[in-house]
Order: C-alpha cells, then sequence, then structure tokens
C-alpha cells in the first residue's frame, strides 16, 4: 500500500513539475513609443491627444494627452502591439494627423500652428516613410493643395473670397483625385495604400465624377476583397463608394424609403413624414463623433423646434455602428439627447447614407410636405439661411 501511494505521490509531483515547466511565461510589456514635438506659433497650454486606432476600425480611442509649452510637447504610451497606427489631435484642429510608430522608438513631430497639413512625422517605421512619400508627392504635384484646404475650411460664409475660394478648391480636389489615382496604381497594398484609397472615394462621393469613380474603382484590385467592415474599414468603405449599390438621389426626386428604429427599438419609415403638411429636416450626424457634435449649430436646431415644430419636422438619422447606437447612445446623459426623432438602421447605415450620397461628416437635408427633396447643405453651409429659403421661415 505504501508502495501505490508513493508511487502516486512522485506521480503527482512529476505532474505538477511539468505543468510548472509548461505554464506559459507572463507576457513581458512591450517598450514604450516615444513622441517628441516641437511646433511653432501654437498657443502654451494647447493639449493634444494621442489616439490609438481600434483593430481595422476607422475610429481610435484616446490614451494619452500631453500640452504644449513653449511649441514642445512630449508622449511616452506603452503600446499594446509591437506596431500600431495613431492619431494626434487638438480640439482647435479640423482634423488631427496621423502616425505609424514602433515599440521602442522615437518618433519627432515639427511643424506651424494648429493645422495638421504643416506638421511633420519622422521616424524610421517603414509605413511612416511611406505615408511621407504619398506627402511629399502631393506638395510636388499639387502645390499649395493643403493651404487652400485650410482657406476653405477655416473662411466664412459671408465672406467675399468665400464662392472664389470654394471653386478654387473644388478643382484642386479634383486635381487630387487624378494625380492619386495615377500614383496609386503601381503601388502595393499597405495601411497608407488603404487611407489613401478611401480618401480618394470620399473625394469622388462628393463630386459624383462618374469618370473618375471608374478609373479610381480599378486601384480596388490592389486591395484585399473584404466582406466585412471589421477586416478593414477603409478598404471596405471605398468599395461602398467606388462600386456604389445605390446611386445618390438628386435634388428634386422624392425620398427613398429605409426602415430605421427609435431609442425604444419601435420600427419607422422614412416616408411617415409625407403628407402631413410639415416640412422635413433630415440630418444625417454622429452622436460619437466629437468634432460633429462641436460643430454642429444646435442653437438654430433648438431654436427651428422651439419655435416652428408646427410647420417642419426633425428627424436625426444616427449614422453611429450598432455597437454604439445599442449600448453607448443608449443613456442620452453621455451622448445628448434632442426632444425631436432620432433613428438608426441598426445595421451601420450604409445603405441609406450611399443613397443619399452622404460620406463621414454632416449632412442637411431640406424636404417638402410631399417627400420631394428640396436642397442638402453640408456642415460647411449656412443652415440658418437655409431654413429660411428652403422652409420660408
Amino acid at each position: 500500500m505504501k508502495k501505490i501511494i508513493t508511487s502516486l505521490l512522485l506521480m503527482l509531483t512529476a505532474v505538477s513539475g511539468w505543468a510548472q515547466e509548461s505554464k506559459p511565461s507572463e507576457e513581458k510589456s512591450l517598450a514604450p513609443i516615444v513622441i517628441e514635438g516641437n511646433v511653432e506659433r501654437v498657443p502654451d497650454g494647447t493639449v493634444l491627444w494621442l489616439s490609438v486606432r481600434k483593430h481595422k476600425y476607422m475610429s481610435w480611442s484616446s490614451v494619452q494627452k500631453a500640452t504644449i509649452e513653449g511649441g514642445k510637447f512630449r508622449f511616452e504610451y506603452v503600446p499594446k502591439k509591437a506596431e500600431d497606427e495613431y492619431y494626434l489631435f487638438t480640439i482647435g484642429m479640423r482634423r488631427g494627423i496621423r502616425l505609424y510608430a514602433t515599440s521602442g522608438t522615437t518618433t519627432t513631430v515639427s511643424g506651424v500652428g494648429v493645422d495638421y497639413e504643416n506638421w511633420y512625422i519622422k521616424n524610421d517605421n517603414p509605413l511612416q516613410k511611406e505615408a511621407n512619400e504619398y506627402r511629399a508627392y502631393l506638395d510636388e504635384k499639387i502645390p499649395g493643395y493643403f493651404d487652400l484646404r485650410r482657406r476653405y475650411e477655416w473662411i466664412n460664409n459671408d465672406d467675399d473670397e468665400y464662392y472664389s475660394v470654394k471653386r478654387k478648391w473644388k478643382k484642386a480636389d479634383s486635381l487630387y483625385v487624378e494625380r492619386m489615382t495615377e500614383y496609386m496604381q503601381d503601388k502595393k497594398f499597405s495601411p497608407v495604400f488603404s487611407y489613401y484609397l478611401w480618401s480618394v472615394s470620399v473625394r469622388i462621393l462628393i463630386s459624383r465624377n462618374k469618370g473618375q469613380r471608374a478609373k479610381a474603382a480599378k486601384l480596388l484590385a490592389i486591395a484585399p476583397k473584404v466582406e466585412k467592415r471589421e477586416e478593414e474599414e477603409y478598404v471596405y468603405t471605398a468599395r461602398q463608394q467606388l462600386q456604389p449599390k445605390y446611386e445618390p438621389l438628386k435634388i428634386g426626386e422624392k425620398l427613398h424609403d429605409f426602415v430605421l428604429y427609435d431609442h425604444d427599438g419601435k420600427e419607422h419609415h422614412l416616408t411617415e413624414f409625407n403628407g402631413n403638411d410639415k416640412y422635413l429636416l433630415l440630418e444625417f450626424n454622429s452622436r460619437t463623433c466629437v468634432g460633429c457634435m462641436e460643430h454642429r449649430p444646435k442653437e438654430v436646431l433648438d431654436n427651428l423646434y422651439k419655435n416652428h415644430s408646427d410647420k417642419v419636422d426633425m428627424l436625426l438619422v444616427n449614422i453611429d455602428d450598432p455597437y454604439f447606437w445599442n449600448i453607448e447612445c443608449k443613456d442620452p446623459n453621455k451622448y445628448g439627447r434632442d426632444p425631436w426623432h432620432e433613428w438608426n438602421d441598426r445595421k451601420g447605415c450604409e445603405d441609406i447614407m450611399q443613397r443619399y450620397g452622404v460620406e463621414t461628416g454632416v449632412y442637411y437635408f431640406f424636404v417638402s410636405p410631399d417627400g420631394t427633396i428640396l436642397g442638402r447643405i453640408s456642415d460647411r453651409g449656412d443652415l440658418k439661411a437655409a431654413i429660411t429659403k428652403y422652409f420660408k421661415i
């Protein structure tokens, strides 16, 4: 009996030892990425955020912030992956600057002002070097392109030069599509390629130039065939825009119906507003987009609802992904809530955005009581003036 017990104890000891040897060692944390900036003409105290890309989505998670003092800032962040895609932005920027960095390396940032077009990234990451080549090509082929974009984005609608700048910007954007389509046709696929593919597709969606769309669609042969947004959202979205299921509606056409849902899960149709003798303001927006909400003319919208709800119905088509709609946006204290209608299709709103020609950003449609689209503007337009023009109030 003792021999049996002894044998069992020896066996257990051996198994225990084997288990300890087989137990994987704790994963060591990666070395931090360091980002050091030296920029000019940026106010002291400006808060700069570092964000990391969420998997393969076109969204970012803020992970760290730094304050610019004397033109200098510094980040030291321990990444979860050896190489990743990051985004630097401050509230003063209309958009931020993306960068690619490797664990254990230092990235330097230099530039002038708060506009990212005048900021430059330098490190040894191959993707960052590729991104810098794309930027250098644009600077060579379209001199002054980024200066013109900055001018267009910041000029006021009532400025005497507004329409002149707008025409120049439209021409420059068309040239951007042509030059980038030519440049990318001999490139290999990469995260940088996927971003610029999406960038080209967005401009074509705005211009609705079918000739440019046909040429740019050939670039999709270089990219992988992704079937789901989470596989690579830049490519997925570009494919949707370059090979559209729907052609965008035109001014003078009727509303195209879609099934949408309110926060209580009740089903609705866009066409249910037809025939009620009221105009409809149709807003496409994202609750979780900080910049979209920040530049939203809330005072104008509140005034329309408060003083003219007897003449105008209002609907916010929330274009957030299902996760945010079903979970995050349920809490009105987190992302806010308006007293008028807010619906989502619970599928990512891809079809409805494509049918209405809505790319990323904010759009307003002005609809007559019989469902005819009278006009549309982006968030660059004067919403107050457009309401007066189309709703005659």
